[in-house]
């Protein structure tokens, strides 16, 4: 049953000396700083959204109209402005929308689900007040935030073709080049089909049960990926359990999304069934011996759809699966969600993937500016949406992705590689390669040797001018997301703050 509070608002100012920063629905949404008369993109294509938006409250694509989940904030040019939040997320989406007209702003705030506390004020500072309301919610929800670990994950170059030995012969080398990894974790492809995760694959050379006693023999903790919530309809879970699956008003399987060679499904985390298995998987897996557990696709829990239980709103719905999933892999366990819901994951994740992927390019524009999609893998998407998103390393450890420090197999530029390893210090929280470890030279030794060095968190200087559509002006220094040098910084480049500039 779907429950809705709208709140409403009028600011009486110009909406053409406003910026407006806002955070998308889940990992990779966008998140942004941009005047309020732009265009907030939405893509033309319904399954991009339904993978990298909320198709129930998506991008508007109207010029200055902008929506975001959880927080919004309008900014004058002293920086001082309004900020929006709310006080629990539990059980509910908040949506928000800035409407512009000739000389005012309306602001509405939508709760999908039960009401909770909706604040909206005037502040002088407005990076100040965001933060501490991100601070309040976090705490609200019993943030989880342990100390950030350092990880190897086979993703950015091994993908799907990933295979045991390959995951053996990069922990052993970097032991022997005295790498501070703390986790080797293993991504996804060492399984046939979503929702048949105990079933090894042609090409991986063993079984994922037998990695983490051998990464173990040389000293590091095995990581494992899944999407516990996807089902893949060649896979064993869809044909023997279609009941436990979200269905459409036909009364059909959903079907949604776009990857892995087509269209997916999501397990409906209202139904009895669904959830003792996906209990049952992290009971599992634990015993494999993971104790690091990177869940991806969790947005597929929220897809808007006909449900065993239809009292249940979608944020509740989420909730219950991601509460299922830490039931069985303990309390103790180390969850880094990735494309999921942001707020709603507090309290039960470690650690939250907070923009899109990074990858081996600095953009993909033709996705981006004439699909108007920029939630896919790049690193320009990777910083430009996580860099926006620093406050909320208040609500767990966010995860800005993996450094890229290799030459080889890659399209970055030495420039490209140092603003990435520049925001993995701005931002804190987890550390990250995936680099094939014998593939570094000298050179990328050295810098991913920077790129483990754990910081903590920054904050902005400034929310009143940047390089580009994101925050990018941080106290230990700015980015430049731009394609041209801005104020001597390079296209694309990041650099640090030697404490005699000005924001």
């Amino acid at each position: 049953m779907k429950e809705s509070t709208v709140n409403r608002w009028t600011v009486n100012e110009a909406p053409q000396g406003l910026r407006v920063l806002i955070s998308g629905f889940q990992s990779w949404s966008e998140a942004e700083l941009r005047p309020l008369t732009d265009v907030q993109p939405c893509p033309g294509q319904g399954w991009r959204v339904e993978q990298g938006h909320d198709p129930g409250f998506p991008p508007s694509g109207e010029p200055g109209v902008w929506r975001s989940h959880t927080v919004l904030a309008l900014v004058r040019a002293d920086g001082s402005g309004w900020v929006g939040s709310v006080g629990d997320a539990t059980r509910t989406f908040a949506q928000w929308e800035t409407r512009t007209g000739t000389a005012d702003v309306t602001v509405t705030c939508t709760l999908e689900g039960p009401e909770v506390p909706v604040t909206w004020e005037e502040t002088g500072d407005v990076i100040a007040t965001l933060e501490a309301r991100a601070a309040e919610l976090g705490a609200a929800m019993g943030a989880r935030t342990p100390a950030p670990l350092r990880v190897w994950c086979s993703w950015y170059s091994y993908y799907r073709e990933v295979t045991l030995d390959a995951m053996l012969e990069n922990a052993r080398l970097a032991r022997e080049h005295g790498l501070d990894f703390d986790v080797f974790q293993l991504d996804d492809g060492f399984q046939t089909f979503l929702g048949d995760w105990d079933d090894p694959s042609s090409h991986f050379g063993g079984h994922a049960r037998e990695l983490p006693a051998r990464l173990a023999e040389l000293g590091f903790t095995a990581g494992l990926w899944l999407a516990p919530f996807l089902v893949q309809p060649q896979s064993r879970l869809f044909r023997d359990h279609p009941e436990w699956l979200l269905r459409g008003e036909d009364g059909a399987p959903l079907a949604f999304g776009n990857n892995w060679g087509g269209p997916y499904h999501a397990l409906d985390t209202t139904h009895p069934g669904a959830l003792a298995w996906i209990r049952e998987l992290g009971r599992t897996v634990r015993g494999w011996g993971y104790t690091y557990l990177k869940i991806d696709f969790l947005y597929g829990a929220t897809q808007p759809g006909v449900r065993h239980d239809p009292a249940v709103g979608r944020a509740e719905a989420y909730r219950m699966g991601l509460q299922a999933f830490r039931d069985g892999v303990g309390e103790d366990a180390f969850i880094l969600a990735c494309g999921a819901p942001l707020a709603q994951s507090i309290g039960l994740v470690d650690a939250m993937r907070t923009g899109p992927d990074v990858a081996p390019l600095w953009d993909e524009e033709s996705r981006r500016v004439w699909l108007g999609d920029a939630t896919g893998p790049s690193a320009r998407n990777a910083l430009h949406t996580a860099l926006s998103r620093w406050y909320q390393h208040a609500w767990y450890q966010p995860d800005p992705d993996v450094a890229i420090c290799r030459r080889e197999l890659s399209l970055l530029s030495a420039t490209e590689r140092d603003a990435i390893a520049g925001m993995l210090d701005v931002i804190g929280g987890l550390r990250a390669s995936s680099d094939p470890v014998s593939l570094l030279d000298e050179e990328g030794l050295a810098l991913l040797r920077r790129c483990l060095t754990v910081s903590t968190p920054d904050r902005p200087a400034t929310l009143a001018a940047s390089h580009g559509d994101a925050v990018t002006h941080f106290t230990r220094g700015t980015f430049n997301l731009t394609d041209r040098a801005q104020d001597g910084l390079p296209a694309h480049g990041y650099r640090p703050r030697t404490g005699k500039e000005q924001p």
